[in-house]
């Protein structure tokens, strides 16, 4: 089994996971010519291996094809006083670009007050403009809806167009709640669109290409206090980093770097991948990668990951392998069964079912059976002894093959519904409504939830 962890110790972003993942797999050319797919012109990708803090890797940047400076550098050559609703809530990579392009004291000069990592994010965009810079520079502002079309149309595959997809949903779903405005009314400069895309679509890109069966992820660390924006002084994590923390549930803490180190991107990027969140599982190492940064934080500014294999022996059960627990219960009644099936689920269970059966004396029963994570196995035991009248379980490891799935939504003639599109082994795709999704359209237009499935099936053959 393939595993790829992310060691987000210093945090995340969409540069640093590019140059981190494209040590692992030694794709460069094959994500040149990926992106070539896209359509997507005036940009130059930069890779150069760089230090940081005596600690070597990758550092990717999005230069603008016509000048060869990066692309969101073009943005900081403003000074104070811009109006940001000009800006059209644009760049969805988070304010924090780790420039520093050589060492010199002209370069060092030009105030680059944000650099952590090229995503600069439209909710909170850092950068001090100018407006006679639009004079300057062909704007074209894209909503959300026209980079889903650019990716939709692009030749990339379409596991990779679904991963994009999700992960640039997750951006502006964020964006659109902490500005207060509907999801399809969020806009993109050109500029800072090309680099978002060419950061979100790269990390799909990779993933597509490494085929991790696993991957999982430390527990993501956030630095704190303040960084100077648009809007004035916001506190760390930014709002819309915040929003993806609650809306994906990413486990993360603030640890003491004064300054943010995670981004709207690299939080989307990680809670589309990350299945848990936790020490490193055992493995093998393959390949290490470093993603570098270039903000000083008074230590490696890094993004490690790490590809290995699963090395759990024949019979051994160990963090991250699957436990079956199964018992039988003849005396508990449909309601309290019932209740303890939800509270397994809530718990971390994967799955949990019941078949009735005859006990002896044939009596009418029920097996209960669950199937969890080796590390939920105790918490989950206990919660079946609590809460039942059995007096004991059976459990033993079980293998598992799982078909690839990706998240993705679905425009309806109702909005937007969430599925899962799992592809099969014999190259074949199904898209399926996630239930949550349609149950709250349902609730919210007071129709039958066999309505909003029909509105389903018809935008997927629209």
């Amino acid at each position: 089994m393939k595993i790829l962890y992310f060691d987000c110790a210093t945090g995340i972003s969409g540069n640093m996971a590019i140059g981190a993942l494209l040590e692992v797999c030694s794709g460069e050319q094959y994500l040149r010519d990926e992106l070539a797919k896209l359509g997507v012109p005036g940009y130059e990708l930069n890779v150069i291996k760089r230090d940081s803090h005596g600690i070597d890797g990758t550092y990717v940047e999005v230069l603008e094809a016509s000048t060869g400076i990066p692309v969101d550098a073009v943005h900081e050559e403003k000074t104070n006083g811009s109006d940001y609703a000009s800006l059209e809530l644009h760049n969805i990579h988070s304010h924090s670009h780790h420039h520093e392009l050589d060492s010199s004291p002209e370069h060092h000069s030009h105030d680059h007050y944000h650099d952590h990592d090229h995503d600069h994010s439209f909710d909170n965009h850092c950068d001090n403009h100018q407006d006679d810079h639009d004079n300057n520079h062909n704007h074209v502002h894209r909503t959300y809806v026209d980079i889903k079309q650019i990716i939709e149309g692009s030749g990339i595959t379409e596991a990779a167009k679904n991963l994009s997809k999700s992960m640039f949903h997750k951006v502006a779903v964020a964006e659109a709640k902490v500005h207060g405005k509907p999801i399809d009314e969020v806009h993109f400069h050109e500029v800072g669109a090309i680099d978002s895309i060419v950061d979100i679509v790269s990390v799909a890109i990779l993933m597509d290409y490494i085929k991790p069966d696993r991957v999982i992820s430390s527990i993501v660390s956030d630095g704190y206090g303040t960084i100077k924006c648009a809007h004035g002084v916001l506190s760390v994590p930014v709002p819309a980093t915040s929003m993806i923390y609650k809306n994906e549930h990413i486990r993360f803490k603030q640890i003491e770097v004064p300054t943010e180190l995670v981004t709207p991107t690299g939080a989307a990027i990680i809670s589309t991948f990350a299945e848990s969140y936790g020490l490193m599982p055992e493995m093998n190492l393959n390949k290490i990668g470093i993603g570098v940064g270039s903000r000083n934080i008074g230590g490696p500014n890094t993004l490690r990951v790490f590809l290995g294999e699963d090395v759990t022996a024949e019979g051994e059960t160990q963090n991250g392998d699957i436990i079956v627990i199964n018992s039988n219960i003849d005396d508990s009644s449909g309601e309290d069964l019932g209740y303890v099936l939800e509270k397994l689920m809530d718990a971390g269970a994967l799955d949990v079912s019941y078949a009735p059966i005859f006990m002896k004396k044939n009596r009418p029963a029920y097996r209960l059976e669950v199937i969890c994570r080796a590390e939920t196995r105790e918490k989950l035991s206990e919660i079946i002894f609590d809460e039942t009248t059995t007096i004991g379980v059976r459990y033993y490891p079980v293998q598992r093959e799982e078909l690839t799935r990706v998240r993705t939504m679905v425009d309806t003639e109702l909005g937007q519904i969430e599925a899962k599109q799992v592809s099969t082994t014999s190259g074949h795709t199904y898209t399926y409504p996630e239930y949550e999704s349609m149950k709250a359209i349902a609730s919210e237009l007071g129709i039958s939830i066999k309505s909003v499935r029909a509105a389903f099936e018809k935008g997927l053959r629209d």
